[in-house]
Order: structure tokens, then C-alpha cells, then sequence
């Protein structure tokens, strides 16, 4: 997570109520406490956090008490860096079995004596599954750390047999000129399109990937035929469809020669194959949206995809149109 942390960016989190999630939990100053119970129930958040997506632990907010606004913010609730040091909550969360990799925590001063502080404890998914001091493995659920089942326990232990997926999203947006009719004036055409990157985050090579990406018909450019025929068949009144699905893998065809014709030399490409992705490397997808894109509100539209990948368990999201960093070079 490339973020900065100070006291005006927890400030955020509570000015525009933000909400604990699978991935984001707030703490009273109370929930960090030398006793044996606090100290499990550290360890237990902790790897709770690990063993689901990940995420932030931050120890220093407390939430609304009222039942209309639980699960978010209502003001910072300093801990006493004298008291519980970031040395001492790194030993107490030292003590989950096996040990996170990759885990930070930021003391955020908040007070100018410098003694009052609130800790973020940023949490990577890990690649397998942690137990807390009392022995037992937890997930996160609803807002909670619970106890986990013993096939998900599995599950979780073998995702680093098995390869993982980032998915990052933008819109890119440029021009080129073409010529329609020999003689007459190029004419600038205008193409934008969602570039959807895959990493593998994992530690092993995927040999085969398939993603089905749902875009809103608002900002599609056109609709699959396979999808119109689908609805056809299934007597569904296409012109009421919400979203537009695409389906993406990590095929490549190669050239296998050229045709040379009057017209100019053009490729020719052999039967498609899939092409691994290896640990850190990234494959990309491109998918044409309308030329218009930027007269569309798209403050309540949303991206979904599913992606699926060897034998790993299916992973799924969400991303906000309005959210996607949107490059235009039309200028350049």
C-alpha cells in the first residue's frame, strides 16, 4: 500500500466516515493493553487480516456507538506511545505462528509532545495461513474475526502453490488520423479503451487465465455477438441489459509469415496458444470503449470481474468507473 501516513490522512478517514470492510478495521486505544486477553485478541485480528486479503488494522479510532452509523469512524482515540510502544505491539504480533513477511506499522503523532499516537498496521495477504497464540486460524467475516474451517484453512495454505493475481485498471484515451477515401484529408479518429493489467503476485507460473470483465453498457463501444445471440436465445430484451461482458485470457498467436500483396505486406498468424505468466510478470488486455467517454457521468458506475487461473480459487471485484485513472494523450 504506497500511501502516506500522517495525521491528516486519518483525519480523512473520519471527516468522510469511511467504513470498516473485509480489508480495514478500526480499534479503540483500549483493544491495545499488556493484559494476556488483549494481547490474544491482537494476535487474532492480526491474522485474521493475513489469512483473508489483507489489509489495515488502525489502532487509535473509535467507532460510532449508534446502531445507524456502526462500523465508522467517530474521532481519534490516542494511545500513549510511552506506555505501548510500536516495539511492543511488533513483539506481541511477533508471536503469531508462522511470522507475517511484509508487515508495517506506522506510528502516526498526534499530539505535539509527540506521546500520543495512533498505529496503522498495514497487513499483506499472505501466501498461507497464520494461527494466533490461542491456536486457532482466523478470517475475516462481517466486520469480525472469525474462526476458520478446516477446508479453508487448506485452502489458504495452498495459495502458494498456486499463482496470484493483482488487477490494476485505467482508460486510455488517444488519436490518429486516418484516411477514408484516397485523396480526401485524414480524419482524426478518437480511441479510448480500458487497459487492464494482470500481475502475478504469486510464487509459481500460471499456465492458463481466463477473466470475464462486466462493463456498463453506458461506456461500452460495442457488444460481443456471442452476448446479443445468448440473450436472444434466452428470450431476454437485450435493450434492458445493464452490463456488457467480456471474456480475456493469456492466448498469443504468433507470425508465421507475411503475405505480400499490391495493397502492402500483411501478417500472418499461427493457431493460438496460451503463454504462462511467470511470478512478477504482467499480461495486459485492452477493451474499446465509446470515442465519447468523457460526456458520460459515470460517478455511480462500476467495472466487475472475476478472474480465474490454474487451480486457484477464483478471485473477484469491484472497481468505480469514476475511480480508474484516465490518461489522455490526445494532445501529444
Amino acid at each position: 500500500m504506497d500511501k502516506i501516513w500522517n495525521k491528516d490522512e486519518i483525519q480523512r478517514y473520519i471527516d468522510e466516515e469511511i467504513e470498516e470492510s473485509l480489508r480495514l478495521d478500526y480499534k479503540a486505544s483500549g483493544a491495545l493493553d499488556k493484559t494476556d486477553n488483549k494481547k490474544k485478541e491482537i494476535t487474532k485480528d492480526v491474522s485474521a487480516m493475513a489469512n483473508s486479503a489483507g489489509g489495515l488494522i488502525i489502532y487509535g479510532i473509535k467507532e460510532y456507538q449508534e446502531k445507524s452509523k456502526k462500523h465508522k469512524p467517530e474521532e481519534i482515540d490516542g494511545i500513549k506511545r510511552s506506555e505501548i510502544s510500536k516495539e511492543w505491539l511488533e513483539h506481541v504480533i511477533s508471536n503469531i505462528q508462522p511470522r507475517i513477511d511484509g508487515l508495517l506499522i506506522h506510528p502516526i503523532t498526534i499530539e505535539d509532545n509527540e506521546d500520543l499516537v495512533v498505529y496503522v498496521v498495514e497487513i499483506p495477504k499472505s501466501n498461507t495461513a497464520h494461527q494466533a497464540t490461542n491456536c486457532i486460524y482466523y478470517k475475516r467475516f462481517n466486520f469480525e474475526s472469525v474462526p476458520m474451517e478446516d477446508y479453508e484453512v487448506r485452502d489458504t495454505m495452498g495459495r502458494k502453490g498456486n499463482p496470484q493475481f493483482k488487477l490494476e485498471f485505467s482508460i486510455n484515451i488517444f488519436s490518429e488520423k486516418k484516411i477514408s477515401n484516397l485523396g480526401k484529408t485524414p480524419e482524426e479518429i478518437i480511441n479510448v479503451n480500458l487497459l487492464i493489467l494482470a500481475t502475478n503476485v504469486g510464487k509459481v507460473y500460471a499456465n492458463y487465465v481466463n477473466a470475464y470483465i462486466s462493463i456498463p453498457v453506458e461506456i461500452a463501444h460495442e457488444v460481443p455477438v456471442w452476448q446479443t445471440k445468448e440473450s436472444l436465445k434466452n428470450g431476454e430484451d437485450f435493450d434492458k441489459v445493464k452490463t456488457i461482458q467480456y471474456t480475456e485470457d493469456n492466448t498469443v498467436r504468433d507470425v508465421v509469415d507475411w503475405d505480400m500483396s499490391i495493397t502492402g505486406p500483411s501478417k500472418k498468424y499461427g493457431p493460438a496458444r496460451y503463454q504462462p505468466i511467470l511470478p512478477g510478470l504482467t499480461h495486459s488486455w485492452h477493451i474499446a470503449l465509446r470515442d465519447d467517454i468523457d460526456e458520460v457521468d459515470m460517478e455511480d458506475l462500476n467495472i466487475s470481474w472475476t478472474l480465474y487461473a490454474d487451480n486457484a480459487r477464483p478471485i473477484s471485484g469491484t472497481i468505480k468507473v469514476s475511480d480508474i485513472r484516465i490518461n489522455d494523450r490526445r494532445s501529444e
